[in-house]
């Protein structure tokens, strides 16, 4: 079974978020852990497609029959741009965290300051990308499944059961 790190993607996720000139805003390893979070996130909107083992390395999960392609690559090329924007998602949701605690407006006689149009944008495009991860994917449900109904033994064919 072929294992892969995911690595690979942190040029891409660079250029998503922004940040492709050095020094750059993002550790490397904070990428990583965004990509293997990310793939772990996915797993149920993939059913499973994908598994992430004790060294943070994905592998196809050998009983899924959603592969379209045999390996390699491990990663399927349609499934990279899910991860990045899973990815995003996750590294964004943390710097409007960190950015919520200097959100503010102030104003006196002769200057006014206000960092809020910032925040909205960095919410919009959280929401961009929510909005087109979506378009790609369709989230886990948490819908029960349907029932069906069934002759109890014994009691087939009596006056109150319906067709």
């Amino acid at each position: 079974m072929a294992t892969t790190t995911v690595t690979y993607l942190l040029p891409t996720l660079r250029l998503h978020l922004g940040d492709i000139s050095t020094p750059y805003q993002y550790l490397d390893e904070w990428l990583e852990l965004s990509l293997v979070t990310s793939v772990e996130t996915l797993q149920r909107w993939w059913n499973y497609k994908y598994l992430v083992n004790d060294a943070d390395e994905v592998y196809r999960n050998p009983k899924s029959t959603l592969f379209l392609f045999p390996e390699p690559p491990v990663i399927q090329n349609s499934d990279e741009r899910p991860i990045i924007l899973m990815a995003g998602i996750i590294i964004k949701k943390g710097d409007l965290q960190n950015l919520s605690w200097s959100v503010g407006a102030w104003r006196d006689a002769e200057i006014s300051y206000s960092n809020i149009e910032g925040s909205r944008g960095k919410q919009k495009g959280l929401q961009d990308d929510w909005d087109e991860l979506t378009s790609i994917l369709t989230p886990p449900s948490k819908k029960l499944g349907f029932s069906k109904k069934q002759h109890l033994p014994g009691f087939d064919k009596n006056i109150y059961e319906y067709d």
